[in-house]
């Protein structure tokens, strides 16, 4: 237990340097620009009015707030799941609202508030009218949404930060006959993993290939845990599907967990089977709704009154809210209870309600994203664990300096990987390796780069092409990879979000990420664009589309924030017509049949900032299916080792270009 503890004291003292951390950057960004720069960033939002409500589990509230048609939604920087603060005056006054940006619907954003309809009535600034308390009139009517405009910048995840004190201090105090205690130790090296037992399964889904097979299989014997290694397109969530289905039919209880939003994000044809969409189905909901409805009526003929009478109004009105909640909250802890899988982001397996249930089985995807803290949180709820990932991707991104990194950056997926190797770790864990997503063109300087050469391509992408697709050839970029090389054509970068690059606050447009706590940080890389790279990208993409590809099979992949926006003004019809464009990281996990990578760096001086990370690279590199274009200026990138092999795979297989050739004009 020594070394373990040592290892939790660590976890526990780089966890609360973050928390610091965060919320020192937070204010900073919140002070160093006024609130129309962050707006025009997509850092924030403002002239929000509230349209909708309605009471939520655990006496919170959800709301929908209107968000003005100038403002382009595609732009925003914030992912299901990132907190938030809502405020009307200051973003740091003492009546901000705190909650969780939930999901977009058109022009307008579903906020979870993490307050009960009394606190938030308290807290909301009155716009007409309140109880003869002195407290607003409140969300649980929302009278002042009407006539009332708020703003809404990030917040530093607290409740993320509480959930992985309290699993750090569980990992502490975990008996040693326990689960728990078995799997921290494990977790930190100090005792091997249990001997694994033979188990005799067939097999539910037949079109998984031998190495999916052998990690479903190393999943279903591990006594504490087991690692899936999983490169991209190689079938980690089929193979990941095959593992739940197999140990519910085994009579087991899983939970399945994600260290954000992005893997866990629900699709429309599921929808119905999230916690909320029961809850919305059953009957206590139907009661609850005629509650808040009661309510409703009773704060509007409330409001603008006083006297005794108002005052019972208000009241009665904030006991039904109450009554409403909680019948939302028993209907959805007994849908729970009876669940044979449980889905969640790590942070939300601390929810209330899943009260004290142990589980048979966590399976957690992308793992290497997961940082220690947060990793423990389901691990405190099971008895046996998979781990599935790739070290090859994107990692937690740690802000709080180097000590930090050391003891954040590495996860338990990768530790445990590196020290088993292939003799130690072979009964727990698996690489899978055929991939069934990119051509063999593609698919080779990644596989050489990254996974010493050990990726596949399945048969049925080893040669497909646009051509099978029916889109018409392109004799100039007649390759399934190419490479429009930009050097020598003067398309030099610039810093900040698209303003000149004397702004004296250009340092503070930082490119962001996904954080280890699920909000968006800003590593301190200014963000970068190029004129000249946004204008050929353009062109190639119409260029790409005028061969017959629908523009909802194409996504454009910037290297930085500041391009994507660039990029996103220049092509306002394809993206209407469905274009994609962002960074890498909204688009890890994710594919198309063309991708158009933007490398965005040309300077004289061969810097290259935050593309020397590798990792990042490897998911933009991987997400094409049948065809990549990459545009990079090969002079200010060929100095670095990683590019200069890119640049020699390119020549081996004569898929180099230039942009001199030709100004990609539509076919």
């Amino acid at each position: 237990m020594e070394d373990a503890r040592a290892w939790l004291d660590a976890l526990a003292r780089a966890w609360r340097a973050e928390r610091m951390a965060v919320r020192a950057r937070l204010a900073m960004e919140r002070s160093g620009r006024v609130l129309s720069e962050r707006v025009a960033l997509g850092i924030a939002l403002d002239h929000l009015r509230i349209v909708d409500e309605q009471s939520a589990p655990g006496e919170r509230v959800r709301i929908r707030v209107a968000v003005p048609d100038d403002i382009d939604l595609d732009n925003l920087r914030l992912s299901p799941g990132d907190p938030i603060r809502l405020w009307a005056e200051h973003p740091d006054e003492a009546s901000a609202i705190r909650g969780v940006y939930e999901r977009r619907d058109d022009q307008s954003l579903w906020l979870m508030l993490d307050h009960s309809v009394d606190d938030i009535d308290r807290r909301m600034p009155s716009a007409g009218g309140g109880d003869p308390d002195g407290s607003a009139g409140g969300a649980g009517g929302l009278p002042r949404g009407i006539d009332r405009e708020y703003a809404l910048d990030p917040d530093a995840p607290e409740v993320t930060f509480d959930r992985g004190d309290q699993a750090i201090a569980r990992a502490r105090a975990a008996l040693a006959t326990s689960d728990l205690a078995r799997i921290r130790d494990v977790a930190a090296l100090v005792k091997p993993p249990r001997p694994v037992a033979p188990v005799s399964w067939t097999t539910l889904d037949d079109a998984l290939d031998e190495r999916q097979r052998a990690a479903v299989d190393a999943a279903l014997r591990a006594g504490d845990l087991a690692l899936i290694h999983g490169p991209p397109g190689t079938g980690k969530t089929r193979t990941l599907v095959e593992v739940v289905r197999q140990r519910v039919a085994r009579g087991e209880r899983v939970l399945c967990a994600a260290p954000s939003g992005h893997p866990a994000r629900v699709h429309p044809a599921l929808q119905g089977l999230t916690i909320d969409a029961q809850v919305d189905a059953d009957g206590a909901n139907r009661l609850a709704r005629d509650w808040r409805d009661r309510a409703r009526q009773l704060r509007k003929s409330a409001l603008g009154k006083r006297g005794p009478e108002a005052k019972e109004r208000w009241a009665e009105a904030r006991a039904l809210d109450r009554d409403a909640a909680r019948e939302l909250a028993n209907a959805a802890r007994a849908i729970v209870e009876r669940a044979d899988v449980v889905l969640a982001t790590c942070a939300v397996c601390d929810h209330f309600l899943l009260g004290d249930a142990v589980f048979d089985c966590a399976v957690i995807d992308e793992a290497m994203q997961a940082a220690d803290p947060l990793l423990l949180v389901p691990l405190g709820r099971a008895r046996v664990a998979v781990l599935a990932g790739d070290p090859c991707q994107l990692g937690p991104v740690v802000t709080a300096g180097p000590e930090v990194e050391a003891a954040l950056g590495s996860t338990v997926f990768d530790r445990l990987a590196r020290a088993g190797g292939e003799a130690g770790a072979q009964a727990t864990s698996v690489m899978l390796e055929q991939q069934h997503r990119m051509h063999r063109e593609i698919m080779t300087f990644p596989s050489r780069s990254m996974y010493d050469g050990r990726l596949r391509a399945a048969p049925s992408v080893v040669g497909h092409s646009l051509d099978d697709l029916g889109v018409a050839p392109d004799p100039l970029r007649p390759r399934p990879l190419w490479l429009i090389d930009t050097a020598g054509k003067d398309w030099s970068e610039q810093r900040g979000s698209g303003r000149s690059a004397g702004s004296s606050r250009d340092a503070l447009d930082y490119e962001p990420g996904t954080s280890l706590t699920n909000i968006p940080v800003f590593p301190f890389d200014p963000s970068t664009f190029n004129p000249g790279h946004a204008e050929r990208i353009a062109a190639e993409t119409r260029r790409l589309l005028s061969r017959g590809l629908p523009p909802t099979e194409i996504a454009i992949i910037a290297a930085y924030s500041a391009q994507a926006r660039r990029l996103r003004e220049l092509l306002r019809a394809e993206r209407a017509a469905g274009l994609e464009i962002g960074t890498v990281d909204g688009f890890q996990g994710r594919e198309k049949e063309a991708v158009i990578v933007d490398l965005v760096r040309s300077n004289e001086h061969g810097e290259i900032g935050f593309l020397a990370n590798t990792r990042r690279m490897n998911v933009a590199l991987t997400r094409a299916r049948r065809f990549l274009l990459v545009v990079a200026d090969s002079a200010t990138l060929g100095s670095h080792p990683y590019y200069a092999q890119f640049l020699a795979y390119v020549d081996e297989i004569d898929a180099h270009g230039s942009a001199w050739s030709d100004d990609a004009p539509p076919l």
